[in-house]
């Protein structure tokens, strides 16, 4: 098990000092692995855009002092977000796009950035086309399954709660896009799945954690 701490783009609102502050506080202890879900939602907009994009900017910069991964959530606004990670700078120990659909076009920009790509059951969806060709873009070594529990339960199950061990569902449904044929060439397609979600995520703590788990673990001890 491991953790991931981060303001949503839905809550940028509620981000103060103080929620910084305990923020820091929860990325020191060595159980996480990455920052998110961040980002920016345009869809629902619970939070003002500008807020959003302050936020997103200020946890870029705080996963990038610590050494972590962060994870996005991005909806409706990915040319935007595409644009801060440019200007502020990709974190040097990975970006995960989260629950991805976009198609081929949207996509390759953030391939070519680096990024590790996450589908959940969405690309088993018949109306998933644009997701699907997208999907056959994404380089092996870059392609994670994620459950997006509890939305989005992968066909057969679409509609139920999605439970962890459905990502079996999505990754079988990867395999048949992908052509690995069942044997020996979607055994392996299936271990480098699994690989690539324990080197983004699977990590030791890093320096930055280090230095400031202790202070950390007696502030959490205060809350």
């Amino acid at each position: 098990m491991r953790i991931s701490v981060g303001v949503h783009p839905h809550n940028a609102r509620h981000f103060t000092p103080e929620v910084q502050a305990h923020l820091y506080d929860l990325m020191a202890d060595p159980r996480v692995n990455a920052v998110g879900e961040i980002g920016l939602d345009y869809h629902y907009d619970l939070s003002p855009r500008d807020v959003q994009r302050d936020v997103f900017r200020t946890q870029l910069r705080m996963a990038k002092e610590a050494g972590l991964p962060v994870a996005l959530h991005i909806r409706e606004a990915h040319d935007e977000a595409l644009e801060i990670l440019h200007e502020e700078g990709f974190p040097e120990a990975g970006t995960l796009l989260h629950c991805c659909g976009l198609g081929p076009e949207e996509l390759r920009p953030w391939i070519d950035a680096g990024c590790y790509i996450a589908y959940g059951g969405v690309v088993t969806f018949t109306n998933s086309d644009d997701a699907r060709e997208g999907a056959k873009l994404v380089p092996l070594d870059r392609l994670l399954t994620e459950t997006d529990a509890p939305y989005m339960a992968p066909v057969p199950l679409r509609g139920s709660e999605c439970q962890p061990d459905y990502t079996v569902l999505t990754a079988e449904f990867l395999a048949d896009l992908r052509g690995e044929a069942p044997g020996p060439a979607r055994e392996s397609f299936l271990k480098r799945l699994r690989a690539n979600a324990k080197e983004l995520l699977e990590r030791q703590p890093t320096e930055w954690q280090r230095a400031h788990e202790a202070k950390a673990k007696a502030n959490r001890l205060n809350w």
